[in-house]
């Protein structure tokens, strides 16, 4: 049964790998579409190595693979003229070959000077006529984050007399990380990260008033630049303990122009200190954001900020995907000495709307992950109207809770943990009811996470291959 649960989740992973993976906009890899170079069916692949890095990185390699797109095999005898440019400036230009097909190519970032190129093998490599693809670059190259587009020509393949001419267009994306300190009266300091996959963000500021993180980015908004983008992705860590940000929705802005909750998503899975909140603006989102506007100027003005609205039921899977919960409480904001009322409901996750039979469960509050405010082993019923639980929060206390269900139908493995925050009631302007939806979001928060986590596995065993080969 474990094993379907995997597979079903591998299966979802897998489309989504598929579907993303041919575009470089906000990507550590790109796999281009197959197309005709004489007679054999061609395909080239691009990724950086690691996929994430800091701006004070020591290196970053790039991994190309001419291949068979029929065999799934390396073309020998390559060679590539590589082109690399970020923004509307070159960055690099050079000639390079390999016996095997696969090109290694690590870079040495320097602040000047004049960019290197040495193939590893040096002399050695010529006297013997072999050309391993394996090249050090040193050099003012790949020092900063953001997206760099290649322009890629292959002049043989198969042999080194068989000469060809194709170019291929790619783009990676290296993470630029920014931080922005918070000095919040209830909460004190904490620091959010923002990272950046498209280019550097400048301005970074915190409205305490209307408790917005808002930054800029360089935008070119001419029509042929966004014909050529694919994606352009932000990632904003915020602290589990910065209380009034972790809610159970967003709203975010571009250019002061609110864009859809779709391309807002909440990840509680991936790190444990941090929530991470992704937001996503594909080429059609970037299109209706230019519409909109009259005069976008050259920048993209981002804004977020906790909404005024709980978007409920918030819907996770249990950690070996046996299950999915739909939680819900009221009121929407939970206050400190005062009573709140959950409801959740246990649903098989791959039937829309639909509960499981009677089974047993262990639901906690707690104060961050540890303290106990609440605790209660029950079991389930089978009303569609779901299970509710009363839990008094002592006036004591604010701050992060984890709302954690543990042990359903007496598994180990089939557990998840919801966070939420305990708020001052002097200091509560919310609305008294929350604003509940009928149906349980067909992508919950946590298959994002599952997903994501999938996704870079199966990145990370494709690259180790390459690298093998």
């Amino acid at each position: 049964m474990k094993l379907i649960y995997f597979l079903a989740i591998f299966i979802a992973a897998s489309s989504l790998f598929f579907a993303l993976r041919a575009y470089g906009d906000g990507l550590a890899s790109e796999t281009l579409p197959p197309s005709l170079i004489g007679k054999t069916n061609v395909t080239l692949s691009i990724g950086s190595v690691p996929f994430l890095i800091d701006n004070n990185h020591a290196g970053t390699q790039l991994n190309l693979v001419l291949m068979d797109a029929d065999t799934q095999q390396p073309i020998p005898d390559a060679t590539l003229v590589i082109s690399a440019f970020k923004g509307q400036n070159a960055v690099f230009g050079h000639i390079f070959k390999s016996d095997s097909g696969n090109f290694l190519l690590s870079f040495y970032p320097q602040q000047s000077g004049n960019t290197t190129f040495n193939e590893q093998g040096g002399i050695l490599s010529g006297l013997f006529g072999q050309d391993s693809g394996n090249y050090d670059i040193k050099g003012p190259v790949f020092n900063s984050g953001g997206l760099y587009r290649f322009k890629i020509e292959v002049i043989t393949m198969g042999a080194y007399d068989n000469q060809v001419s194709k170019s291929y267009n790619a783009g990676i994306s290296i993470p630029e990380y920014d931080n922005l300190t918070i000095n919040d009266p209830s909460y004190g300091t904490h620091q959010i990260q923002i990272i950046g996959y498209y280019d550097r963000i400048h301005n970074i500021l915190y409205d305490p008033v209307k408790k917005s993180i808002n930054f800029t980015m360089p935008f070119d908004w001419s029509q042929q630049n966004i014909n050529q983008l694919t994606v352009v992705h932000r990632e904003i860590r915020i602290p589990r303990t910065l209380g009034d940000f972790v809610v159970t929705k967003y709203d975010a802005y571009v250019n002061d122009i609110k864009i859809p909750d779709k391309l807002i998503s909440i990840d509680d899975y991936s790190m444990d200190a941090y929530r991470i909140v992704h937001l996503i603006l594909y080429r059609p989102d970037v299109q209706t954001l230019f519409s909109d506007q009259q005069n976008p100027g050259k920048e993209m003005a981002f804004s977020l900020k906790p909404s005024d609205e709980n978007k409920f039921p918030v819907v996770q899977f249990t950690r070996n995907a046996q299950y999915k919960i739909a939680l819900s409480w009221n009121p929407p904001k939970i206050l400190a000495g005062s009573t709140t009322e959950f409801n959740f409901k246990i649903l098989d996750p791959y039937a829309a709307n639909k509960t499981v039979g009677s089974i047993p469960y262990d639901f906690s509050v707690l104060e961050g992950s540890n303290g106990v405010i609440y605790h209660e082993v029950g079991r389930t019923t089978n009303s569609d109207s779901g299970n509710n639980i009363n839990v008094s929060f002592p006036s004591n206390y604010t701050g992060s809770i984890t709302i954690a269900f543990e042990n359903l139908n007496d598994s180990s493995f089939a557990s998840t943990e919801f966070p939420a925050t305990v708020s001052n009631p002097a200091t509560d302007n919310s609305p008294t009811t929350a604003s509940a939806q009928t149906t349980v979001p067909e992508f919950p928060f946590a298959s994002l996470a599952v997903l994501v986590v999938v996704f870079g596995l199966m990145i990370s065993f494709t690259k180790v291959r390459l690298f093998q080969r």
